[in-house]
């Protein structure tokens, strides 16, 4: 599993009890909260989910996000938080650097990034679509001059860009694995580049952040392999980080570097 900016804890609070809970809604409704850090008062949004199992903080465009099992306690929420306020910070204040605010502050008509090359965007009218071209995208949508439904349909496109491709790369590093190749799920996750999952029957599912798209190839490749090894080690010990190496020969700077790149990586 991958972080963009994030950091995670072992939940202990109130899931102790082994009785089988009573049913709640997979996901809450975000909660929006403040905290002062070292003097500075620091909005945050609390996300609660029936799947998590730890609290974790993660930053970005949006600011400070904390996700939760939805039995966390506030005061083990702000704890947490308190803990690490000089990363928070830290962060907070990165995000706000000019070298990241281009990046950030993406609209349409900019060049964006596909598979690590700035292309220039052009809209045309017609039937939702998206050409790649080495130079260039060419978007086409039925209103072109509705900035917020051409902002929609090219990131649902983008999504199906980023579905194709891993497809492929998942294909590839599966058969080099000796394993089967998993299913795919599309995230947009807050705090992870990748996951893999098994279920009780044994197949496993891979999920990746269709964000990595902007990313180069390679990178894109280091996270794949990283999953993919997974399906075999569910773990972060030496036998994974072996499994890594040998599909990926070079995933010590790949990690170094996916741990600085979401600072680029545009807003649609």
């Amino acid at each position: 599993m991958f972080g963009l900016l994030q950091l995670e804890l072992p939940f202990f609070g109130a899931l102790r009890d082994s009785r089988k809970p009573p049913q709640l809604p997979a996901i809450l409704p975000e909660e929006q909260h403040e905290i002062i850090l070292h003097g500075q008062l620091v909005p945050y949004v609390v996300r609660r989910s029936a799947r998590r199992r730890t609290l974790g903080l993660a930053i970005d465009t949006r600011g400070l996000r904390v996700a939760a099992p939805i039995k966390a306690r506030e005061a083990d929420i702000e704890r947490l938080i308190s803990s690490n306020a000089r990363w928070v910070l830290a962060k907070l204040l990165e995000w706000q650097q000019p070298e990241h605010a281009a990046a950030r502050a993406w609209s349409l008509g900019d060049p964006l990034l596909y598979l690590g090359t700035a292309r220039a965007l052009k809209v045309a009218p017609g039937k939702p679509g998206l050409a790649v071209f080495d130079d260039c995208l060419i978007l086409t949508v039925p209103q072109p001059h509705n900035q917020t439904e051409t902002r929609t349909r090219l990131r649902a496109l983008i999504r199906d860009q980023a579905r194709l491709h891993f497809r492929l790369r998942l294909a590839h590093f599966s058969a080099q694995f000796g394993v089967e190749e998993p299913q795919l799920r599309l995230t947009r996750a807050v705090t992870r580049w990748g996951s893999c999952a098994r279920d009780r029957e044994g197949s496993h599912r891979v999920s990746l952040n269709w964000r990595m798209i902007h990313l180069q190839p390679r990178l894109i490749d280091y996270v794949v392999a990283h999953e993919v090894a997974h399906m075999k080690h569910m773990h972060h010990g030496p036998r994974f980080w072996a499994a890594v190496a040998r599909l990926y020969p070079e995933y010590e700077a790949a990690r170094e570097e996916m741990r600085r790149i979401s600072l680029l990586l545009p807003e649609l």
